[in-house]
């Protein structure tokens, strides 16, 4: 090696020390001249967007059986046994006369026919509940019923004082 090379080697080694970077390159060092191993990152990438398309066709497929099980039972499943008997029992008491309590005299009488005997006591003001039919008042009766409380809060102000 020459004086100059060890010389030259040196300031770099300094420009290391002092920098921690090195700011020369040596024209030998060149770069990797091979190009990038393709048929790995290719593999990868194909592997990578099959793997994506199973999984959200799995996914989809899950959904849609889960779906279609949800609407099954809650649409189109047919009602249980016990259920239907429930239906007909109260069916059955909503349509037909019965004794509730023999030994009191208290009946059951049909839907319809209570809702008659209903109307019919409303009709004739002979209702069990106290009920007074009442009519909307009109723009004009509210603003003279507003007038007649700010008057009546506006007298009982100077009082409480």
């Amino acid at each position: 090696m020459s004086e100059d090379t060890k010389r030259e080697a040196r300031e770099h080694l300094d420009d290391i020390e002092e920098h921690g970077i090195r700011t020369h390159h040596e024209a030998s060092e060149g770069y990797d001249h091979t190009e990038p191993d393709a048929p790995p990152i290719w593999a990868f990438t194909i592997g990578s967007v099959v793997i994506l398309v199973v999984v959200i066709f799995a996914l989809q497929q899950y959904f849609e059986r889960i779906w279609s099980d949800a609407v099954y039972d809650k649409v189109l499943a047919a009602p249980s046994p016990e259920l239907q008997d429930l239906r007909n029992r109260d069916d059955y008491a909503l349509t037909h006369y019965s004794y509730q309590d023999k030994s009191k005299g208290v009946v059951r009488i049909p839907l319809e026919q209570a809702e008659q005997l209903v109307l019919q006591d409303a009709a004739q003001g002979k209702t069990f509940y106290p009920a007074k039919s009442t009519v909307p008042k009109t723009e004009e009766e509210e603003a003279q019923e507003t007038k007649d409380n700010a008057a009546k809060q506006a007298a009982a102000a100077p009082a409480k004082e």
